[in-house]
């Protein structure tokens, strides 16, 4: 009974000052790479527009794949695959689009058709583990799913 309780103090000290060190310290642990947005196929989520959210429909092929130029894009919005300019700035987590894209001509209409590609500018870009957030200054969102 003495033994189990001498390890139990012992292990509950070791715990208090391991937690007390990194406390002092400013050790947030161990650190860890922020999530890629280069080179990761985006599936779009949904869109919002002048404060309305719309949801993509389920299954759409619709997304984007900033390349790892920083450079450009490739992208589908449901029907047509698309390219063109989207400078990534990952020191500023900001996405600055061009307003002109090349894209295939396969006549489609919504909900088949997304308009995956912001208007032309800037957005902040925020990437968490599985979600990429675009927001335009205008109040455009968009946000797209590994």
């Amino acid at each position: 009974m003495k033994r189990t309780l001498l390890l139990a103090s012992t292990a509950l000290a070791t715990a208090a000052l391991t937690t007390t060190s990194f406390a002092q310290s400013g050790n947030d642990g161990p650190s860890t790479a922020p999530p890629a947005l280069t080179g990761v196929k985006w599936h779009a989520h949904t869109i919002t527009v002048d404060g309305d959210t719309h949801p993509v429909p389920e299954g759409s092929r619709a997304g984007l794949m900033f390349n790892d130029d920083k450079r450009t894009l490739t992208g589908h919005d449901g029907c047509n695959s698309l390219k063109g300019k989207a400078v990534v700035n990952a020191d500023q987590s900001a996405v600055t689009f061009d307003s002109e894209y090349g894209s295939t001509l396969i006549a489609c209409y919504p909900p088949n058709h997304v308009d995956v590609v912001p208007p032309a500018g800037t957005y902040e870009a925020r990437v968490t583990a599985h979600t990429l957030t675009l927001t335009g200054s205008d109040g455009y969102v968009i946000t797209l799913k590994r």
